[in-house]
């Protein structure tokens, strides 16, 4: 089981005044989603290494941008209906292979 993230991890991101850079605003999402970082990797297909480097700030390659704004759509749209924080790993792992599961409309 992945460990959730750690309150100097959350404390440091709630410091952090990033608001164009796309891997923060995507760690402050999942934070408040309680969506762990293995999870947003199998998203989109890249290590958890990748994922942690995104959340600090890190580059994001130019083809990921675009599947990124669109999962922070989704997750904008479900925090307005009312699913987060997910209660736990089990349901993140259920709401993410439900979400990537799914054929585009």
């Amino acid at each position: 089981m992945p460990k959730s993230y750690s309150s100097e991890y959350v404390d440091m991101l709630n410091a952090v005044s990033m608001p164009n850079n796309l891997g923060v605003v995507l760690a402050k999402a999942c934070v408040k989603a309680n969506i762990p970082q293995k999870l947003v990797a199998r998203v989109f297909n890249v290590s958890r290494m990748t994922v942690h480097t995104w959340f600090r700030g890190g580059e994001i390659r130019s083809g990921r941008r675009q599947l990124i704004i669109a999962f922070l759509k989704i997750l904008e749209e479900d925090t307005a209906k009312g699913k987060f924080p997910l209660a736990d790993f089990k349901s993140a792992k259920e709401y993410i292979y439900d979400l990537i599961s799914k054929e585009p409309a």
